[in-house]
């Protein structure tokens, strides 16, 4: 089976994470500076000025237990259980996938939200 994660610090990992943080440290530079379009950085601004909201939110798993506090008929049976079997295993047909996408678009909600 193939991993989800590399193992760190090896030569090649660190150069190809490198090289993608510069492609991706340019393009925000020449869609920001060079092209002016501040306007899709806004929740970022937002998420700099709150730092420490933004930090407590995420170490004290408020977010989380907030979610986790709906449930259906039993209290193991959470709103994020159930997205996690019909959404997201259910459609992909594979637990490794499924939670994967799970973990991915649960951070980007996470931080849709904190971003108001």
């Amino acid at each position: 089976a193939m991993p989800l994660n590399k193992q760190l610090y090896t030569f090649s990992y660190v150069c190809v994470t490198s090289g993608a943080a510069a492609l991706v440290f340019s393009s925000f530079y020449t869609l920001v500076d060079i092209i002016n379009m501040k306007f899709l950085f806004m929740p970022f601004k937002w998420i700099g000025m709150n730092a420490m909201l933004v930090y407590v939110m995420a170490s004290e798993g408020i977010f989380a237990g907030f979610v986790n506090g709906w449930y259906y008929d039993d209290p193991r049976n959470t709103l994020v259980y159930w997205i996690q079997k019909h959404v997201f295993i259910g459609v992909w047909h594979s637990k490794r996938v499924g939670m994967l996408l799970y973990v991915i678009f649960a951070e980007i909600l996470f931080w849709a939200v904190v971003a108001g």
